[in-house]
């Protein structure tokens, strides 16, 4: 139903209006959540399947009770072109796709340029859609976002338009040829970020092909000749003519129209300006006067503008009422008043309250500020410039009120002082937080940090001022457990990165401790998001400063950081091993349960790796250790491993339980990071048939892990995508996420995991009978032979099994027979989905070479080693 629609360029709107349903509904079929009744069903084959006969097939089909009706939908002429399918509605911009398509057809270079977020990926998008019939070569788009190396420029584009690497020929020169002839149009996506190399490829791939076209987005030009440049501006406001009544039955903005309208007659509530007056009663938290105050100056400034003034709220908002007493004239005159009214004790305690951010509890209050703060608290309370929220235990100012106090504690002169004590206190609340993170206790510990942490940033910025780094470098290690449960990820990752900026002075011993442990907090934090690279240097840096400066345990967490950080990255293995088993041992020796589980659960993943564990009570072991420890998100962790262990000895049932357990755990502390979890659920999804949830429940994870700044697994999303799409038999799309995949990888997978995209990328290549690039791909893949582990080995050759098994059947048997020797109960187990060949190449290869010869050929092939399986697939791939 969606590819029809997008056929007819109908929005799920317009298809809703045409059908007469819901749009909620159409959401829901498409998404394969829903079956339409049978008169919803005859509708939708009246206005999407006119050219569909069988038609009572289609019914019957639409309604899920039968198979897909055998007959070839015949789908009109698409260009070449790489652009994804839409996964949601294009909302309006038809002005801007009308401009754009204009500018298009008069220039060669346009640059699409404006803010982030402003919408210029998806403009260029629906642009190309709209065009792609003018170019006999299609429309291919370039994704460079997670691109960070400049020179991988020109091989991006080439891998986007179906290129391939050829020996001893630069790859600009390639791109070149290639397009010399070729009447296409390229996309350069977000291009801000290597700008130069953009605009060297840009400018000569434009001198030397003259039918070539490009359309670049980016946040500023691209700067070369002939340019031409299209500011795309933001999303015009909705449409809320019906919501403006249910609006204005707010008293706060009932009262700023009334009182606007005072100084400008004419002035109402429009669609325009809703939204900052919503804005506006907001950020002067509905305090009457400075409303009033506000509306007043509609006629010298806009709605927007006045908003926009507010962060200096007390030079805006003047001359008031000159008939009014004096403090009602302007909104200082009138907090000027309230201050005069209080006691000198009473001011003191406002100035030093004005310290903190996003309020505070009365113990946080006694600590940081001088006199009875009890008894004065409970005074401006009566006197309404304190707020408490009895439920909680909090106090905090309006904002107004609390500008104003801040003003007066610069004033005094005591600003520096109770901000060097609002430090200490949350410095000494975070620190004494940080060892109940990691233990059962931790669910009590996560929502006092929640509740202050304005104030822990505000406590951050005010550290990195300070001559020493010692706060700030505490601050992060402290720190560093919240910001991975919370996946406030590129948070921690900014702020630790600026600590450990700040250059050392007078360095004494605490410093270099604190130093430790900043560094292994932000190896972690770059772990979290995939910077496999990046966190090797912190990782390094801090397990040679903790072997000269600091204690045991922090040297073991060092340890254990450092071996993570090479196994990741897919070297030095036997130093990773050493040191991943010295921190097990230290953390044995100290009692310490959560690293003990932590470390033990990468040391086994490192020896599976090299073939030296392969028992599968690793998984029930590392359970233990997790329930030990009682810490849930290592717990989490563990019962993850294990159910993922379960769903590769297709105990499936068992596995979805164990996982549904975990993500339980995970949603006690907040921890939404669980994508091993949401992988496996997906995985479950697709082994039991259900693509649909299995492709949404990748999509949704792709989505929302990139927003918290992981790039490492939105990459194997898109790979997963992309063989998904082949079981499907959905190869242009498989195609598309493929080389999704490779680009997003760029810097962020080890070669290893790159030359087994490849393989799989091969494979795609064969079932579209391109059977030199088939070859030319595997070969690639194979490159790094040498390096592989027994892992990679024995799943390449369930990979190749795809290609060979209906051509080759007898070699496909003797595959088969060395990937049983590797594939047993008590040794590493692989998933269904990485066995999905295996079944169907016995079956056929029984079927063609008898019981006998199957046998035999499967006996000689559980003689041979990996290598050999090897050799005996690039031999029988280059004979094809």
């Amino acid at each position: 139903m969606r590819q029809r629609r997008h056929i007819l360029d109908l929005t799920q709107q317009e298809l809703a209006d045409l059908v007469g349903c819901a749009r909620i509904t159409l959401r829901r079929i498409e998404a394969g959540a829903l079956k339409p009744s049978k008169e919803l069903a005859k509708i939708l084959l009246e206005k999407l399947g006119s050219s569909l006969t069988k038609g009572d097939e289609w019914l019957q089909f639409a309604r899920g009770l039968s198979g897909l009706p055998l007959q070839s939908i015949s789908l009109p002429p698409k260009p070449n072109s790489n652009l994804p399918a839409s996964l949601t509605t294009f909302i309006g911009r038809k002005k801007e796709q009308s401009e754009a398509i204009n500018l298009i057809s008069k220039h060669r270079l346009i640059t699409l340029t404006g803010s982030g977020g402003v919408g210029k990926t998806r403009l260029s998008l629906k642009v190309g859609e709209q065009i792609l019939g003018n170019y006999v070569d299609g429309v291919w788009l370039v994704e460079l976002a997670p691109l960070l190396d400049p020179l991988l420029v020109p091989r991006v584009a080439a891998i986007a338009i179906g290129l391939r690497d050829e020996p001893q020929r630069p790859v600009i020169d390639m791109l070149r040829d290639y397009l010399l002839g070729k009447e296409m149009l390229l996309i350069l996506d977000n291009c801000e970020h290597l700008l130069d190399a953009c605009a060297h490829l840009t400018n000569t791939l434009l001198k030397s092909c003259p039918q070539l076209k490009i359309l670049a987005t980016s946040r500023e030009p691209l700067g070369i000749m002939g340019e031409a440049i299209y500011r795309v501006p933001s999303l015009g406001l909705p449409d809320l003519q019906q919501l403006l009544n249910t609006f204005r039955d707010f008293e706060s903005v009932k009262l700023f129209e009334e009182r606007a309208q005072l100084a400008q007659f004419d002035f109402s509530l429009t669609l325009e300006n809703a939204s900052s007056v919503a804005q506006i009663c907001h950020r002067l938290d509905g305090i009457p006067l400075a409303i009033e105050l506000a509306a007043a100056k509609v006629g010298t400034f806009s709605t927007r503008q006045i908003a926009k003034q507010l962060d200096d709220r007390f030079s805006l908002l003047t001359e008031g009422n000159r008939t009014a007493l004096p403090r009602h004239q302007t909104l200082r005159a009138s907090m000027d008043w309230s201050w005069g009214l209080l006691t000198e004790s009473e001011r003191t305690l406002m100035r030093q309250l004005s310290v903190f951010a996003g309020g505070w509890t009365l113990e946080a209050a006694q600590t940081v500020c001088n006199g009875n703060v009890l008894k004065l608290t409970n005074s401006l309370v009566k006197k309404s410039l304190v707020v408490i929220d009895q439920e909680m235990g909090r106090y905090h100012f309006h904002e107004t009120i609390r500008q104003y106090a801040n003003e007066k504690l610069v004033d005094a002169g005591e600003s520096d002082l109770l901000r060097d004590r609002h430090l200490e206190y949350f410095l000494n609340l975070a620190e004494t937080a940080e060892p109940h993170l990691i233990r059962p206790e931790q669910i009590e510990w996560l929502p006092v940090l929640d509740a202050d942490y304005e104030n822990l940033r505000s406590a951050f910025e005010w550290s990195l001022s300070k001559e020493s780094a010692e706060s700030s470098l505490n601050l992060c290690k402290a720190l560093g457990w919240f910001w991975i449960i919370r996946c406030y990820w590129l948070e921690g990752l900014n702020w630790t990165t600026k600590a450990l900026a700040k250059p050392a002075q007078n360095v004494n011993k605490n410093e270099k401790v604190a130093r430790v442990k900043a560094l292994f907090t932000n190896a972690q934090l770059n772990w979290q998001v995939g910077n496999r690279e990046q966190m090797q240097s912190p990782a390094e840096k801090s397990l040679a400063l903790a072997l000269e400066v600091s204690n045991k345990k922090d040297t073991a967490i060092a340890r254990f950081v450092r071996g993570s950080a090479l196994r990741l990255r897919g070297d030095s293995n036997d130093h990773a091993l050493l040191l991943l088993e010295k921190s097990f041992a230290a953390f044995q020796e100290l009692n310490e349960p959560f690293w003990q589980a932590r470390s033990f659960r990468m040391l086994s993943f490192l020896l599976a790796d090299q073939g030296k564990l392969r028992d599968h009570h690793v998984y029930q072991k590392t359970l233990e250790f997790g329930r030990k420890a009682g810490e849930r998100l290592t717990l989490a962790d563990a019962l993850s491993d294990y159910s993922d262990w379960l769903f590769r000895i297709n105990q499936v049932h068992e596995a979805k339980q164990y996982v549904e357990e975990s993500d339980k755990l995970y949603k006690q502390i907040g921890a939404e990071k669980s994508s091993a979890n949401s992988l496996l659920l997906a995985g479950i999804a697709w082994v039991n048939g259900d693509y649909p949830k299995a492709r949404s429940m990748y999509i949704e994870l792709k989505e929302r892990l990139a927003l918290l700044g992981d790039r490492d697994t939105p990459a194997r999303c898109m790979n997963l995508l992309g063989l998904l799409a082949m079981d499907e038999g959905n190869l242009q799309e498989a195609q598309d996420y493929f080389e999704q995949a490779l680009a997003m990888g760029q810097g962020i997978w080890n070669k290893i995991y790159m030359a087994l995209c490849l393989i799989e990328i091969s494979n795609l290549r064969y079932h579209q009978g391109k059977l030199e690039e088939f070859k030319r791909n595997f070969r690639e893949g194979l490159f790094l032979k040498n390096y592989f582990t027994e892992y990679d080995k024995a799943y390449i050759l369930m990979i190749i099994l795809g290609p060979l098994y209906l051509q080759k059947p007898e070699c496909a048997a003797r595959l088969l027979g060395i990937i049983n020797n590797y594939d047993k109960e008590d040794y590493f187990q692989f998933s269904p989905i990485e066995k999905r060949y295996c079944g169907s190449a016995e079956a056929h290869a029984r079927k063609v070479l008898g019981n006998a010869a199957f046998e035999s050929a499967f006996a000689e092939g559980q003689k041979m080693s990996l290598d050999e399986g090897l050799d005996l697939a690039l031999k029988t791939v280059e004979e094809m």
